[in-house]
């Protein structure tokens, strides 16, 4: 696999990626995707690896810290 491109941004942005999946995941995890959003197998897949990605670019950059506390 190629490298982590969500590594590069700044911690702010990585942390509200980060929220934005768990919402996406969320609606995944209810069905909600299957419907209006036309999900299927390759777009759920999509979503899982992408998850992956951004939450290890999340443990490297942000962590728990408050991003509003890290310098950029």
């Amino acid at each position: 696999m190629s490298t982590n491109p969500f590594l590069n941004l700044s911690p702010a942005a990585v942390d509200v990626l980060d929220d934005m999946m768990d919402e996406w995941l969320d609606l995944e995890r209810h069905g909600q995707l299957d419907g209006g959003f036309g999900y299927g197998p390759k777009k759920s897949a999509a979503l899982s690896l992408m998850y992956t990605l951004v939450r290890e670019a999340w443990k490297a950059r942000v962590n728990y810290q408050d991003v509003e506390e890290i310098p950029e």
